[in-house]
């Protein structure tokens, strides 16, 4: 899965390219936003591009039901604790946390601009780029690398992996496929994906890979069976969601969720995840990101970050406990009692961790759902 910034806007620019030569993106049928399979020259897909002014909400949305619960059923709009029309900077969000934390589950997702005559514009606008040939708005959003040679969960499980311990895997790929899922885990916990079903998270199973075809420089040898996380734009949310509409993970209900953390996964992700420095120069990078939006608000995204921070405590904590050996794993993780760390009363040292979640107590600002 290739991760560099040389690739990704080598791929960026052939699709310009292949739209300046009148191969346009192809709306997807699927979702309830205007998404696009995006082409080069050569006409294969390489991308998909999510515009932020079409996303389920959005004024120019393509999708006839979303303008209806918009207009109509507006009491049945969306998600609550979910800032609407952001789901383009959800996904590259996901994608730097992937990058900064080495999971490499999530394509390489970027925020771009890009204008096509097959996204969908005003009246007015494709009404005078088709009169007086004004050039089409460029639309912002983000743009994801094409994944190939996977496919959705669900498929992977009916073509006879029905459990974890599946027939014709091998110790190896077992191992393998236990890795990926933790680091799915991990991900979709982090950043309180709304949005993890069977259908957007993606298995590729190689019997015999190739490793001198890999172009991931970060994983020259090629896993036999890789774990892939697409779709993660309906994530960071502002609160947690409410018991009546909890959004569960998918994955929380398969026989490896049972299992504990693996010992690997944990000494690899917890120097990070109790660091800091860490900590403190990804959500500058995350701000930056999300300061990209027109409608940027600093006390939406200080929620955002009392839940993140929340969820980073829950997942060191149990991380911590499978280390010493226990049977803490996946499902233990999302049983724990959901909580907010505000940034304000923060102590020095992750290290007083434990110090700060009970002056959030003292103080009332310790959020229970």
């Amino acid at each position: 899965m290739p991760t560099d910034d040389e690739y990704f806007y080598d791929v960026v620019d052939s699709v310009r390219e292949a739209i300046a030569q009148g191969i346009y993106p192809v709306r997807i049928p699927k979702g309830s936003s205007g998404s696009y399979f995006c082409r080069n020259p050569e006409g294969e897909i390489v991308g998909v591009f999510k515009p932020r002014d079409e996303e389920p909400y959005a004024r120019l949305n393509p999708k006839w039901v979303k303008f209806l619960q918009r207009n109509i059923f507006f009491c049945c709009f969306g998600r609550n604790c979910i800032i609407p029309n952001t789901g383009y900077l959800s996904e590259a969000c996901a994608s730097l946390i992937d990058r900064r934390l080495g999971l490499g589950i999530v394509p390489r997702t970027q925020v771009v601009e890009l204008s096509s005559p097959s996204f969908f514009y005003s009246f007015s606008e494709r009404w005078q780029h088709r009169l007086f040939g004004k050039e089409l708005p460029l639309k912002q959003g983000s743009f994801q690398l094409f994944l190939r040679g996977y496919v959705d969960s669900t498929t992977f499980f009916n073509r006879g992996y029905q459990s974890y311990a599946a027939i014709g895997f091998s110790d190896q790929d077992q191992a393998e496929f236990r890795r990926g899922f933790e680091r799915l885990v991990i991900l979709d916990y982090l950043i309180r994906n709304t949005d993890r079903g069977s259908d957007n998270w993606m298995i590729k199973y190689t019997p015999d890979p190739s490793p001198s075809k890999s172009t991931d420089t970060l994983h020259p040898s090629v896993p036999r069976v890789q774990v892939a996380a697409i779709d993660n734009g309906l994530a960071f949310p502002f609160q947690h969601p409410n018991r009546i509409r909890s959004y569960p993970y998918g994955w929380q209900y398969l026989p490896i969720a049972r299992l504990p953390f693996s010992q690997e996964t944990c000494q690899e992700f917890l120097p990070l995840l109790t660091s800091d420095s860490w900590w403190h120069s990804l959500l500058v990078e995350i701000e930056d990101l999300y300061r990209l939006d027109p409608l940027f608000s600093h006390t939406l995204f200080s929620k955002q970050k009392s839940v993140l921070r929340g969820q980073s405590y829950n997942l060191v904590q149990s991380l911590a406990k499978a280390l010493k050996q226990s049977n803490e794993g996946p499902l233990d993780l999302v049983g724990r009692e959901l909580i907010l760390v505000h940034e304000g009363l923060e102590a020095t040292g992750w290290d007083m961790v434990e110090e700060r979640i009970e002056r959030l107590k003292r103080i009332a600002i310790f959020k229970s759902c």
